[in-house]
């Protein structure tokens, strides 16, 4: 179980400064499972169509709170899934920038793309211009169909570089604790 207290705890950063992520959904799940903060258990959202899964491991980072109101989500590049509850530490080198719809006004919600330092298969990337030509897009391409499927309006607008990636996370972070006061 995952108290409100603990989590409330856990800080953005880890001791060496990179990004903390808590992962909600396992790269490759065909379900949307979602932290219930309240009960401190995962709660199941939603079943994927037939065919599509999360392309990357997906959560929060802690401690933060992005435009949507929410805490800044990420997107977790690794090799294989992991599990949901995991915390993991990341360096941010991209971000999928989107708009959404919410009561009929388009909204951002970008989502900051991390690597583990020790991932076998992300670890070495540093950089947006570092990850295979097509991975933005096929991000892009899940939550195109993932909003389409609960009937969402969605633009996928172009991806930020590692700097802007940074940016992102160091607003989120001060917008939580400006939030705290």
């Amino acid at each position: 179980m995952i108290d409100a207290e603990h989590l409330a705890a856990l800080p953005a950063r880890d001791d060496e400064g990179l990004l903390h992520a808590f992962i909600e959904c396992p790269k490759g799940n065909t379900h949307k499972i979602d932290l219930d903060k309240k009960l401190g258990i995962f709660r199941w959202a939603i079943e994927l169509p037939e065919g599509l899964a999360f392309p990357a491991n997906f959560g929060f980072v802690p401690a933060t709170l992005a435009e949507d109101g929410d805490a800044l989500d990420v997107m977790v590049l690794t090799g294989g899934a992991l599990p949901s509850g995991t915390l993991v530490s990341v360096r941010p080198v991209a971000i999928l920038r989107m708009a959404q719809e919410e009561d009929g006004e388009m909204v951002r919600n970008d989502r900051l793309v991390g690597v583990p330092p020790l991932s076998q298969t992300f670890g070495g990337v540093k950089r947006l211009d570092q990850l295979r030509d097509t991975m933005m897009w096929e991000l892009g391409v899940f939550f195109r169909t993932y909003n389409q499927l609960i009937d969402r309006r969605i633009e996928i607008l172009e991806p930020g570089n590692e700097l802007e990636a940074e940016e992102l996370a160091e607003k989120a972070i001060a917008a939580k604790a400006d939030a705290s006061d």
